[in-house]
């Protein structure tokens, strides 16, 4: 597997002085084991989060509630906004931006009816559509994918639909994501 980091301009908001390591509650300052403490801490929030997703409307600011869950325990900054910009393969939406993208991508999806009127086969279509504009956002500074796979699952799993994501390699979503950045959705009979 291929590591992958965001690309952004050092900020010390974010990460420890002198450092790419995000500061963080646990206090770690090697981003190896911070990255496996996260990965451990966030598995067993995720889970949780199957077994019982939170009620509410799924718009941006339960978005904001799931990505708090999932990383709270690791990051004082879980759940809010981020403030500076970053890539990773891709631009991501600027940190100036989000509200405003997020806005109109939310607002959509409610046109859509939260997919509850969709017709099944255009289900995935559908999703693959709402991860791909949320993924552009990036509203957070570390943890999106986990945050938008737990809140499409969610959204699927309110009309009937189920997607698990647990196959899915971070290879894999990364070449996604970078074909949906060009509106392509061929990874959706893979995914969906």
């Amino acid at each position: 597997m291929q590591l992958y980091y965001y690309e952004y301009e050092h900020d010390n908001k974010y990460c420890y002085p002198n450092s790419n390591t995000l500061r963080n509650k646990l206090n770690i300052r090697d981003d190896k084991i911070l990255r496996e403490a996260e990965r451990n801490i966030t598995a067993l929030r995720i889970l949780e989060l199957k077994r019982n997703a939170p009620k509410g409307k799924l718009d941006f600011k339960y978005l904001c509630k799931l990505h708090r869950y999932i990383f709270g325990d690791i990051y004082s900054w879980a759940g809010k906004i981020r403030s500076v910009d970053i890539s990773k393969g891709n631009i991501f939406c600027k940190s100036e931006f989000i509200i405003e993208n997020a806005d109109v991508v939310f607002r959509q999806l409610e046109v859509d009816n939260y997919l509850r009127n969709i017709e099944e086969i255009e289900i995935p279509i559908k999703l693959a559509y709402y991860l791909s504009e949320i993924n552009a956002i990036h509203p957070f500074r570390e943890g999106n994918g986990r945050a938008q796979r737990a809140y499409i699952e969610i959204l699927a799993g309110r009309v009937g639909y189920e997607v698990d994501f647990s196959d899915a390699g971070q290879d894999e979503m990364i070449r996604a994501s970078a074909e949906a950045f060009h509106k392509e959705y061929k990874f959706k009979n893979e995914l969906f």
